[in-house]
């Protein structure tokens, strides 16, 4: 279990002592494992600095807390007052804050570090045809998703295609399936207005039949490795990283321009799909100027 104090990176000081509990600090004991005894026992001696409303309620009785934590939250028993509310909550904006520009330092620091170890990774996944492409080894590997049918490639789909995305899912991963509705959202929003983006699907199912149901019921519209071709890319599998859902996007020339991966640190997809938000929206700014 993870320790206390390093849950949601609570900060006390020896000054200011324990500091009250958020509705949402006590929504993430209770999914860490702590038990409802346990909260109450936290909740008894730091307090709460937030009522519970409704939605709150409903989420903690589906995280299982007991009737007796419910009551105690609704009493108010333990309900810090407004001016400590106020204060424990500016503490908390500071230790934010600081802890948000240590991240950045760490990222300024870390800059070389990310490039070494992507290049590391792309270089593993160049095909065996002597040095080939990453993109350019796949043209023949792939097939179309379509109203989730699959249907054969012909070489061509990646032709002018300036920003492709790598999208490493299995039928089998909980967190994919739940993910990928939303991934299938923003490929037919984000597409028609960019068709230099792609997405291909690298899948880590287990059989044939897992991937074709993962196709067919998530409705994927984008390209995939055709499953066959999949066990002679490992390079490939090994680039996306070690964890899953993960996006991975490159640029025509195959080199990495955005991932779900900071160094050997999982962000989650997200952190691909915010970066290829900020590359349309300035490609859009770049050519509005042009324009004018």
């Amino acid at each position: 279990m993870i320790p206390l104090l390093l849950l949601a990176g609570w900060i006390v000081s020896a000054t200011a002592g324990p500091q009250p509990l958020s509705n949402k600090e006590v929504m993430l004991m209770l999914r860490s494992g702590y038990s409802s005894d346990s909260v109450l026992s936290e909740i008894t001696s730091r307090r709460v600095l937030d009522p519970l409303d409704p939605e709150t309620k409903k989420s903690l009785l589906g995280l299982g807390a007991s009737p007796q934590l419910i009551a105690a939250l609704e009493s108010n028993a333990y309900a810090v007052s407004a001016p400590e509310a106020d204060q424990a909550k500016q503490r908390q904006a500071d230790a934010a804050a600081r802890r948000a520009a240590q991240i950045e330092e760490d990222q300024k620091r870390n800059t070389l570090y990310q490039a070494q170890q992507a290049a590391a990774r792309v270089k593993a996944a160049v095909a065996p045809q002597g040095g080939t492409l990453i993109l350019d080894a796949l043209k023949q590997k792939l097939v179309r998703c379509r109203d989730g049918s699959v249907t054969r490639a012909d070489g061509t789909e990646l032709e002018h295609k300036k920003l492709v995305a790598l999208y490493y899912s299995a039928h089998w991963c909980a967190p994919c399936r739940k993910f990928t509705p939303g991934l299938v959202d923003y490929y037919n929003r984000v597409v028609s207005a960019h068709p230099e983006f792609e997405i291909i699907f690298v899948s880590s199912d287990r059989s044939r039949f897992s991937w074709e149901t993962y196709i067919q019921e998530a409705k994927m519209p984008w390209l995939a490795i055709d499953y066959e071709q999949l066990a002679g890319l490992p390079g490939l599998k090994q680039l996306g990283g070690a964890g899953i859902p993960s996006l991975l996007v490159l640029d025509a020339g195959s080199h990495i321009i955005a991932s779900s991966y900071d160094g050997d640190k999982y962000l989650g997809p997200q952190n691909a799909l915010a970066a290829l938000d900020k590359i349309f929206a300035t490609n859009a700014a770049g050519a509005l100027a042009e324009a004018r």
